[in-house]
């Protein structure tokens, strides 16, 4: 996605409102992860995405760095999946690779509009039959498909500044969906005829992903209503989190049954809106830190006549398994940094 420069041993850290967690990794194979940590987020320092108090939240990076023994090390992250756009989009074929982003440049503002100004982008192209064609097509007239991914500038800064700032080296920054397919298309054979939703259920939001032939053709962030103050963390085994929830439990299962209907809907909209009805969701991937997963999965399974898994958590020695918690993390050391 998103790249700053080039990187040997790497921390890979993902943020949300309430944790922070890291897989450190000295390549691009998940045998290469030898350490993982979490930490819970101070209340007040981040929301939906946004730091909202860098003084504290640097105080907070900076007690990290130091705990965590990762000082002048080279860091991948996320982007919040609050502040992610994503646009299908399209340009002239001919378009060499190298100008491609240089032609987007031109657009954004014009042909294509975002809820911000100033924004960071990528492009991820699609591959198609036609790239394989002869010099004789006349590519002058046609169009390739791609998907833009866009942020706010001023919000990333905050970030890579900060990281700047506590002794880290910021190389990447990535979408999360993106780093959980690449976790799953390391540990899964995938049928690039089936389409793979992946419903990420977390402790305050869910994360909707489709994706067909390796390519994102639906993505989604839904704030829960569940306040993040009200999630208690201890540690456990293996200095792990396990977490519990201190407000309305009649509430948070009415708030999961309602994401969990809701998946119908989005579906649906793949299904008909998206491709008329010529192709539908074929397997649905659980994964997430809310502390009862296997719930979420169990629910998921009975409601809809579809095949539905627990994503796979990752184990070097097939004893000790990272967490499902820690497979963003580790779809974040798989990424190439180019």
């Amino acid at each position: 996605m998103f790249s700053f420069m080039k990187s040997k041993k790497t921390v890979n850290i993902v943020i949300d409102d309430y944790v922070i967690r890291m897989a450190e990794s000295s390549g691009e194979e998940l045998s290469t992860v030898k350490l993982i940590k979490e930490e819970p987020l101070p209340s007040g320092l981040i929301e939906y995405g946004k730091i909202v108090d860098e003084i504290q939240f640097y105080g907070f990076m900076k007690n990290i760095v130091q705990k965590w023994g990762i000082k002048h090390q080279q860091v991948r992250f996320y982007v919040p999946s609050s502040l992610v756009i994503m646009r299908p989009v399209e340009y002239p074929a001919h378009l060499k690779e190298e100008n491609i982003k240089e032609y987007f440049m031109m657009e954004i503002g014009e042909t294509i509009h975002l809820p911000f100004q100033n924004p960071i982008f990528d492009i991820h192209i699609f591959a198609t039959e036609q790239d394989h064609q002869t010099e004789a097509d006349d590519l002058e007239n046609t169009k390739k498909q791609g998907t833009l991914f866009a942020v706010p500038e001023d919000e990333m800064i905050k970030y890579t500044e900060i990281f700047s700032d506590v002794s880290l080296k910021p190389i990447v920054a990535d979408v999360k969906e993106l780093g959980v397919y690449r976790y799953f298309n390391q540990m899964n054979q995938v049928d690039q005829e089936k389409s793979y939703l992946f419903f990420e259920f977390n402790l305050t939001s869910i994360h909707l992903s489709i994706f067909h032939n390796h390519q994102l053709e639906f993505l989604r962030y839904q704030q829960l209503h569940l306040e993040t103050q009200l999630w208690n963390a201890r540690k456990g085994e293996n200095n792990t989190l396990t977490w519990a929830y201190a407000g309305d439990e009649e509430q948070k299962i009415g708030t999961i049954e309602d994401q969990i209907n809701e998946l119908e809907r989005i579906m649906n909209f793949y299904r008909y809106s998206l491709h008329k009805g010529e192709k539908e969701v074929s397997e649905i991937f659980i994964l997430g830190d809310y502390p009862k997963l296997d719930q979420i999965y169990n629910r998921v399974k009975n409601q809809y006549n579809i095949t539905t898994r627990l994503l796979e958590e990752y184990s070097e020695t097939k004893k000790e398994k990272m967490g499902a918690a820690f497979i963003p993390a580790l779809g974040l050391a798989l990424k190439e940094d180019k």
